[in-house]
């Protein structure tokens, strides 16, 4: 699991093994706080296989980023 912060929003990565193939997948959590309200953004459901968590935890982040990007 990997925590980031990026433009005052906290990113919360994880990576899961499918056991059948032994890949990765990848998924994260978007928080943050705005007038003293609390919200959250989730990615998840993606189909991208790694071969290691490191690599799906990296990408998802990327992804992440992208959002926060697009979503001031």
């Amino acid at each position: 699991m990997a925590n980031l912060y990026y433009n005052d929003r906290l990113i919360v990565a994880f990576a899961s093994l499918n056991q059948s193939d032994k890949q990765w997948s990848a998924g994260a959590e978007i928080t943050w706080k705005r007038e003293g309200q609390r919200y959250s953004h989730s990615i998840g459901g993606l189909t991208d296989r790694f071969k290691s968590s490191e690599d799906a935890e990296r990408f998802v982040i990327n992804l992440a980023k992208i959002w926060i990007d697009a979503n001031p």
